[in-house]
């Protein structure tokens, strides 16, 4: 199983004094290639853990390993 760090725009966040309110990260695993994975939230998105948004493609701004 591979872990991944997604981030991804928070609507949520202010944002007015750091540019890094504007981020939330997301530990996700998968057992896809990291080349898989990001292809497919690429494509659909993805639900935020805890279930009360979905993410959408566009609002994601990388993707690594960990």
């Amino acid at each position: 199983m591979n872990r991944y760090r997604v981030r991804a725009q928070n609507p949520r966040a202010l944002g007015f004094f750091t540019q890094s309110d504007h981020y939330q990260d997301f530990e996700l695993q998968s057992s896809e290639t990291l080349e898989d994975f990001a292809g497919r939230l690429a494509m659909k998105g993805f639900p935020a853990p805890d279930g009360s948004r979905w993410i959408m493609p566009g609002a994601i701004v990388w993707i690594e390993q960990q």
